[in-house]
């Protein structure tokens, strides 16, 4: 059993299919499909029924896949602890984070990049709940996200800083004089909003439902920058954390007024019972000296 027939298994498990899989990989499929035939053969199972152009995991492939992501973790955790000990001059630090972070992410990369040059940053943007997903010890490093209200403990965590949910608009949009607004205006108001997903979308829903609210989401995106462009035409107005769209002047920050906490906090969340690098630990400690909480 080799170490990359574990990481050519666990990304059929994933994609399940082995063309797209042999495409992340950057193999042919018949040498995945190949490597998978070795692999069942030397386990005396089959780890996959093939559905047409779709794989899906056996009760064996199932009950297999924890334990060769475990073996895959502990071969990069063994292999970054070597480089570690060489210093942390080079290497690679892969970092997730939502697109409502960025602002936090920008000013740190500035810093780390001048302390530590040839260390090259691969940053990958998504929602909380996807990348979330991919913190398993074999995707980024760390996370930078806010916390949604149902995710379950399995994470090693270290709050960064809260942040308040607030109406925001363009200085050109008629609601820009706004003191504060109502939820019942808020609910008649044309609104951009993030998809599903979202940590700051999940929030806004529970508000929503406990008011017995319906808004009017013209446009739903997965991309917050996009989200933030499409206000100065003063047509659409948004919800988002005040972190999310700091730096931006022309931007409006109006707050909403009810008795809940809109309050969201920006964590990092680490893979729990990972080795943490050198790297990601010196980049921390920069996340948490911008944000102030060393």
């Amino acid at each position: 059993m080799e170490l990359r027939q574990l990481k050519y298994f666990k990304e059929a498990c994933e994609r399940q299919n082995f063309s797209e899989a042999a495409r992340m990989l950057h193999i042919s499929q018949s040498t995945l499909s190949q490597q998978i035939k070795q692999l069942e053969d030397e386990l005396d199972v089959l780890l996959f029924d093939r559905i047409g152009k779709r794989i899906v995991p056996t009760e064996a492939g199932q009950a297999f896949l924890p334990y060769a992501i475990r073996a895959i973790h502990d071969a990069e955790d063994g292999k970054q602890i070597i480089r570690d000990l060489k210093g942390i001059e080079t290497g690679v630090l892969r970092i997730g984070v939502t697109y409502s972070m960025s602002p936090l992410l920008i000013a740190t990369l500035e810093l780390f990049n001048q302390a530590y040059p040839k260390i090259k940053v691969e940053v990958t943007f998504s929602t909380s709940e996807k990348l979330l997903k991919r913190l398993d010890g074999s995707g980024p490093d760390f996370v930078l996200s806010f916390k949604p209200e149902d995710i379950k403990e399995e994470f090693d965590t270290i709050p960064l800083f809260s942040s308040q949910l607030h109406f925001i608009v363009h200085q050109s949009h008629p609601l820009a004089g706004l003191s504060s607004i109502t939820l019942k205006r808020l609910s008649e108001t044309p609104l951009i909003l993030p998809e599903c997903g979202f940590a700051t979308r999940k929030k806004i829903e529970e508000l929503c439902q406990t008011h017995h609210l319906k808004l009017n989401i013209g446009v739903e995106m997965d991309d917050v920058h996009t989200i933030i462009h499409s206000l100065k035409n003063g047509q659409w107005a948004t919800i988002l954390t005040q972190a999310a769209v700091r730096g931006e002047e022309d931007l409006v920050q109006i707050p909403i007024l009810c008795n809940e906490h809109l309050t969201s906090r920006g964590y990092l969340f680490w893979p729990q019972g990972s080795y943490r690098k050198k790297s990601a630990l010196a980049f921390a400690d920069f996340l948490l000296k911008i944000t102030g909480s060393r």
